[in-house]
């Protein structure tokens, strides 16, 4: 007899068996959809060789994970803001030099090569890097040191690799190490934020522009009834834009004592602006370029070709928050103030937003660059968009089409030169 019986029921499994249902619309929409195609990078390396290395021994030279031949204390190169120059590019770092912490200036030519190392002395706390500034073929850096009664500010010009120390300022003891510092053609100007015994202020100290000797004694800048800090300068006709994050001044009640606990009022933070003359001297009052009941956390500035400045902040709805919220734009004209409005509204990690000549340059929340052409108002031309060659690095200093980029490699830097091209893509982010 023929065995049918597994068969027969394999047929009637078979027959029982329900077709599958039609793709749904949205299923048959999201098939039909283009895929996603990642946008193509802006920006290339401008030389095919190696970028330079600045690695703890000081030497400019390390292996890929950073590390040196004698890799002993656990210094991890700090980098500050870098400018543009005559020379190429110039930045502030903090490294390990002779198995001590240092203040340096780097310097590269326009296409990241002849890197130089300017020592600028041993450092004593902790410090940031030398901030920079420059004119023409000259840079003025400026380092913190501690002392007996607070602070000092010194600052050095470096003109073909030499350093010459020029005057010495002197900070009130306080947590905040801003300060900001451009160049004229005959005067130099620092600006600077310190504590008083109910706010902190604004102070400014011109020098002369040729050595940085012969400081101004400090006087106080800011609006007196604001308690001011974060102060940056930007250029303007015949002098300079001075902003400040602003928040009201606390009003120390008539009971307290002068030993009584004063909780901290954290506030409503806005910027205001001040222009300058060459002297450092307001030709006009403050002004709140940003709403008095917002949160501005950080922010950068460039000037405008109308001789205004344009101010890009990040903005948050609640006093606190290391990331997150929006980017907004501000446009300061000489005679009127704009609106502001939203530049980016998602995907803001920490960090201030970074202003380079025809880009903005923003941390995302998985901490990775964006990269965007930006206009001279503040308008942005295209998407801000991820570069893979700079990955986590960040943009330091711009001239023309050209980008100097820091990027982390182990507890060294990579120093590199791209050239960044504007795509056709149109709307913003």
């Amino acid at each position: 007899m023929r065995r049918v019986l597994p068969v027969a029921l394999a047929l009637v499994a078979a027959a029982c068996k329900k077709s599958p249902p039609p793709p749904s619309p949205e299923a048959v929409e999201a098939t039909d959809a283009p895929p996603t195609i990642a946008a193509p990078p802006r920006c290339a390396p401008v030389s095919p060789d190696a970028p330079f290395v600045l690695g703890p021994e000081d030497t400019g030279r390390a292996d890929a994970a950073g590390q040196g031949p004698d890799d002993i204390l656990p210094f991890a190169v700090e980098v500050g803001d870098g400018v543009a120059y005559e020379g190429g590019f110039a930045v502030g770092v903090l490294h390990e030099s002779e198995s001590k912490l240092a203040f340096s200036v780097v310097t590269l030519d326009k296409n990241g090569k002849n890197a130089k190392i300017v020592p600028l002395g041993i450092t004593h706390g902790d410090v940031d890097p030398p901030r920079l500034a420059a004119q023409g073929a000259t840079l003025a850096a400026g380092v913190l040191e501690p002392d007996a009664n607070g602070r000092s500010l010194r600052l050095a010009k470096i003109a073909n690799g030499a350093v010459t120390w020029g005057a010495t300022l002197h900070e009130q003891p306080d947590e905040s190490q801003a300060y900001d510092i451009a160049l004229g053609d005959k005067k130099g100007i620092v600006v600077w934020d310190e504590d008083t015994t109910s706010s902190s202020v604004i102070q400014v100290s011109t020098v002369d522009a040729a050595t940085l000797a012969n400081a101004t004694p400090p006087r106080t800048i800011s609006r007196a009834a604001a308690d001011a800090e974060s102060p940056r300068l930007a250029p303007r006709p015949s002098g300079y834009w001075l902003a400040y994050v602003a928040r009201a001044a606390a009003t120390p009640s008539p009971e307290a004592g002068i030993g009584d606990f004063v909780m901290e009022d954290i506030g409503y933070g806005w910027i205001e602006v001040v222009p300058l003359d060459a002297n450092g001297s307001p030709t006009g009052p403050a002004r709140a370029a940003t709403p008095r009941d917002g949160h501005v956390m950080v922010y950068d500035l460039a000037p405008t070709p109308d001789g205004g400045v344009l101010l890009v902040y990040r903005w948050l709805d609640a006093p606190a928050g290391a990331a997150g919220g929006e980017v907004m734009r501000v446009v300061v004209h000489p005679t009127s103030i704009e609106a502001p409005t939203a530049l980016v509204r998602e995907d803001v990690g920490a960090g201030a937003p970074n202003l380079l000549p025809g880009w903005l340059a923003l941390l995302s929340s998985a901490d990775t660059t964006r990269l965007g052409p930006i206009s001279a108002i503040g308008e942005l031309d295209a998407p801000l968009n991820a570069e893979p060659d700079i990955g986590a690095g960040e943009p330091v200093a711009a001239s023309g089409s050209r980008l100097l980029v820091s990027r982390p490699a182990g507890r060294a830097v990579k120093l590199v030169v791209l050239e960044c091209h504007p795509d056709a893509d149109a709307g913003g982010t």
